[in-house]
This record gives structure tokens, C-alpha cells and sequence, in this order.
């Protein structure tokens, strides 16, 4: 059985104290609370990057040319969106942390509130550059077609942009609060929003290799 979150992980229990069970040491109890956290937290990174490893491999057999392009417009968009999304959400770590702390729930619903009004702002600013990434990659020296490849798959992945960075605003509400499971299928609802982006990707990399 679990220990409930709310017992501290240090001098929680006596060793001498009955469970009417075989007894168990202290590193066994933090070892069970760890991986009660952890697991689906863990479960729910793989989720949110394994849609992108998957989108490249499958790119892959479209050949060298759509490979290099995809590979490019998932490092830019990792640097200039995702990695933005989440270092701006987890301003909501210190901020949900402390007013759960101090047992001030509201202000739990208004800070997440205030960071999807904000992260949705950024979304847009973040898309517009997106929309103009074949230009820039052309404008540092890029092979061309490499560049207007990269600026047609990035335009795709968009929509996953805004699901993003709702999506780490409800993971940060959560995860302050213990609350890991919901955290895992919410990463796992990001797929459906991803789908026909990655589908819209695959079909136009096929159609302009055809050509």
C-alpha cells in the first residue's frame, strides 16, 4: 500500500510502529512515494517527445531531402516554441508550489489562469515567426530547398504549438499539487491535436518528392 503524499518522507513513521505487516525500512517508504511521483511524470515526457522522433523517422523513408528539412524544422521549433513554452511554464512550480503550500487554493486557479492568457499571447507571436521560418533559415545561408522544406513542415506543427503551452500549464496545476496520473493522459490527449499536422506533413513531403 502507498503512503498517503502527505506524510513527510523523513521521520514519517517510527520503524517500531505496528502495520499489522511485515515492516518496512525507511528507504523503502521514499523509494514507493518517489516512484508514485515520478512514474507517470516520467510516463508523460515520453509521451510529449516521442510524437516528434516519430514524425522524423517516418519522414526518413521519404529520403534525404525531406529528412534534412524535417530535421531542421524540429530543432527550430524546439529552440524558438516548445523549450519557450515550458521554461515560461514552469514559472508555475514556485508559484502554485508556494500558494499550495500556504494552503491558498484559489490563487492555484488564477495563476494557471494568467499563464495560458500569457502563453497563449507568446503562441501567437511564436507562429508568426514559424510561418516565416523557410525566409530566415534562407537569410542565414540555408540550401533552399532545405529551407522551404523546413518552413512547410514547421507551418504544421502550429496548431501543436497552442496545445503545447496549454498543456504545461495544466501539467505545472497538477503537479504541485501531487497529482500525477492526470498528468499522463493529459500529455497523451497533445497526440490528437498533433495528428493531422504530422499527416499533412508526410502528404506534402511525398507530393513534392513525386515531383
Amino acid at each position: 500500500m502507498l503512503p498517503a503524499m502527505e506524510e513527510p518522507l523523513v521521520g514519517g513513521r517510527s520503524d517500531t510502529e505496528e502495520t499489522g505487516g511485515p515492516k518496512e525500512s525507511l528507504v523503502v517508504t521514499e523509494v514507493k512515494k518517489q516512484l508514485y511521483l515520478a512514474g507517470p511524470l516520467i510516463a508523460g515526457c515520453l509521451l510529449q517527445n516521442v510524437v516528434q522522433m516519430i514524425s522524423v523517422m517516418f519522414v526518413g523513408h521519404l529520403g534525404e531531402l525531406a529528412l534534412s528539412s524535417a530535421s531542421i524544422a524540429t530543432s527550430f521549433a524546439n529552440v524558438t516554441g516548445f523549450s519557450l513554452m515550458a521554461g515560461m511554464a514552469s514559472s508555475l512550480d514556485t508559484l502554485c508550489g508556494q500558494a499550495f503550500g500556504a494552503k491558498r487554493y484559489h490563487q492555484l486557479g488564477i495563476y494557471k489562469q494568467r499563464a495560458i492568457l500569457v502563453l497563449t499571447l507568446v503562441s501567437v507571436v511564436v507562429a508568426v515567426l514559424w510561418a516565416y521560418t523557410g525566409q530566415i533559415l534562407l537569410l542565414f545561408g540555408q540550401d533552399p530547398e532545405i529551407a522551404m522544406g523546413a518552413g512547410s513542415y514547421i507551418r504544421w506543427m502550429i496548431p501543436a504549438l497552442f496545445a503545447y503551452g496549454l498543456l504545461q500549464c495544466h501539467v505545472r496545476f497538477l503537479q504541485t499539487q501531487s497529482i500525477v496520473l492526470p498528468v499522463m493522459a493529459s500529455a497523451g490527449s497533445l497526440h490528437p491535436a498533433r495528428a493531422p499536422g504530422q499527416g499533412s506533413q508526410r502528404r506534402r513531403f511525398t507530393t513534392s518528392s513525386a515531383s
